[in-house]
């Protein structure tokens, strides 16, 4: 084995002939032009065109990045030995074995040749970075995903021109029970190392993996089962039981929430596994605007983590106040001024109200743009409407002793709601004087709510607020785009003379929305300096609302796209002449529209 792989690196006269000829083949499809070569396979032209579609960059690699994987999922844990084993096997061989869950995400790699471990770090091959085909390209990880089977790309054939020295092997690696994928395990070496090699080799290692995890499956099952049953045993009110595979009920916890709380729950319960807060108790907010207690215990086996049981308290819902309106009620009712109606937005709602109306202080966490001040102004104004309501952020150089006292002011102020906003700009320094005053009496007249952009800042500040509002990016929320596209042109507009066509509407839906709903505002204000009345359609839209990247495009390549998008808008959206009405080649122009993903 080792012999045959050390050959590879060889490159013979008729595999570097067959190499140029798919180069050219690949230059061609870039391009626009010609048809596919006799030497390109019908798998990597498949490829090439997921990969056209999806803008992937062909001359650079712009691969994600997760700084901190998780490596204790069974997938992970089980594969190490088997991936110890090969890599003392294939010592000094100018090979790579990568272990990637379901998406790409590289979870581990092991090289023992310090040549291609620096080729693979150039091209961001390495633990943390996705290799998903809709960011890389045709490769043999992303590949292997989409097609849901092994595959064998070489040289040439990869789309990423940087890839084009490898020869990489993808396997899938299936879940022992549900058969879905859960992994690739990749052997990757320098370019015309034959392919039934590599592909033997990827698919005996991932069938020894799968192995290893039908075994572990069973012990997990029984260890949470075990869990779960002295639970129970010992608990008669409502327990709830999961792993990656399981998930149990008692009678009592199903007879108690319906299945949309059930959900809520469930994913509560995720992610306190996650954060492996063991023995823990997390209060959190269901739909239906009752609070839910759940303390958490691990299952173990000798070889990790089995699962988790949640032994769950659920509040009753308050009784009606008078008139017979009651607080169940109130929550699920939206706010004046905000728009959306999503399950993800909707509970963010909830949760803010359900603060209010206990009087809590609470963290509300987004990313810039994502809507925390107008959720909170509009919860406000409907619960307490006519009261104080002050927003203050972190103060210039030489002014914090100022800003402190009129805080002290501010929170003095009966009834009133202090946000603290860009709380994660204070120093340290700051952070811990603003949670002196805050904690050194009670302040019992005011409301304080801070706002943030990550949930791990400014930590002496935060532990202050016992609860938290997540308000979802617009992105995660993107089935509220209509409703919030025709709310935004009522306020901008003053009337309801405006409107987006559907076609606007789904384009609108493609893009990525870095900026949320402070980016979408300012759009349609663009949007409405030429289309005041009327329908909108896609050829009033900004530039940047025409093409849909899976990156954020340099200053430069901003205006290349712009200029582009303005040339189709005046020459009938006709490639040719646009491109010679910006100087520029019908073939290029063609690759840059895909490049840009321009509609």
């Amino acid at each position: 084995m080792a012999k045959a792989l050390s050959s590879g690196s060889a490159e013979p006269a008729p595999a570097a002939t067959i190499d140029a000829e798919i180069s050219h083949a690949r230059d061609s499809f870039l391009s626009g032009t010609g048809e596919r070569g006799p030497n390109v396979r019908r798998t990597i032209l498949a490829s090439w065109e997921r990969s056209r579609d999806n803008n992937v960059e062909a001359d650079r690699i712009l691969a994600p990045f997760i700084r901190d994987p998780d490596l204790e999922t069974p997938l992970a844990r089980g594969a190490a030995p088997i991936l110890d084993m090969l890599h003392e096997q294939l010592r000094g061989e100018a090979v790579s074995t990568i272990l990637t869950d379901q998406t790409g995400l590289v979870l581990d790699r092991r090289v023992s040749s310090f040549q291609i471990s620096e080729a693979l770090d150039a091209v961001q091959l390495a633990p943390g970075f996705s290799y998903a085909e809709k960011f890389v390209g045709t490769n043999g990880i992303g590949t292997a995903i989409s097609s849901g089977s092994s595959a064998f790309v070489d040289g040439s054939e990869h789309y990423a021109g940087q890839l084009g020295q490898f020869a990489c092997a993808g396997m899938p690696i299936r879940h022992p029970v549900r058969g879905k994928v859960i992994g690739i395990l990749d052997i990757t070496t320098w370019r015309h190392t034959p392919g039934p090699l590599l592909i033997a080799l990827a698919a005996s290692t991932a069938r020894q993996i799968e192995a290893e995890l039908h075994a572990q499956t069973g012990m997990r099952e029984l260890a949470l089962v075990h869990e779960y049953m002295k639970i129970c045993q010992r608990s008669p009110g409502p327990v709830l039981a999961l792993n990656n595979d399981v998930v149990m009920m008692n009678d009592a916890l199903r007879h108690l929430v319906d299945p949309a709380e059930q959900q809520t729950l469930i994913g509560y319960a995720v992610d306190t596994m996650r954060a492996d807060n063991r023995h823990a108790l997390r209060t959190v907010e269901l739909p239906s605007g009752r609070t839910a207690h759940l303390r958490y215990s691990p299952a173990s086996t000798g070889s990790g983590l089995a699962g988790g049981v949640f032994r769950i308290r659920v509040e009753r819902l308050p009784a009606p106040l008078a008139g017979g309106v009651s607080l169940h009620r109130t929550h699920r009712m939206n706010p004046p001024g905000l728009a959306g109606t999503g399950p993800a937005w909707t509970r963010s709602v909830q949760q803010a109200a359900a603060c209010f109306a206990t009087g809590d202080w609470f963290a509300i966490e987004g990313e810039v743009g994502a809507g925390k001040l107008a959720l909170l102004r509009a919860v406000h104004q409907q619960r307490e409407p006519g009261r104080h309501f002050r927003v203050t952020q972190p103060p210039a150089a030489g002014e914090f002793d100022s800003w402190l006292e009129t805080l002290t002011e501010d929170l003095t102020t009966p009834g009133a709601t202090v946000v603290l906003r860009h709380a994660e700009r204070l120093s340290d320094q700051q952070a811990s004087a603003t949670a002196d005053l805050l904690t050194d009496r009670t302040w019992d007249a005011a409301r304080v709510v801070i706002a943030l952009r990550t949930p791990d800042a400014v930590a002496p500040l935060r532990s202050i607020f016992p609860r938290t509002v997540e308000v979802p990016a617009l992105r995660h929320h993107i089935d509220d785009l209509p409703d919030l596209v025709q709310h935004l042109l009522r306020q901008l507009t003053k009337d309801d003379q405006l409107m987006c066509s559907p076609q606007a509407l789904a384009q609108l839906a493609r893009l990525d929305w870095p900026g949320n709903v402070s980016q979408l505002r300012g759009v349609l204000a663009t949007t409405i300096k030429h289309r005041p009345k009327g329908v909108v359609d896609v050829a009033d839209l900004p530039p940047e609302c025409r093409s849909a990247s899976h990156r954020l495009l340099t200053p430069i390549e901003a205006l290349e796209r712009d200029a582009i998008v303005n040339a189709l808008r005046d020459n009938q959206e006709n490639p040719t002449k646009a491109a010679k009405a910006i100087g520029m080649s019908r073939a290029t122009i063609y690759r840059k529209i895909r490049q840009y993903g321009i509609s």
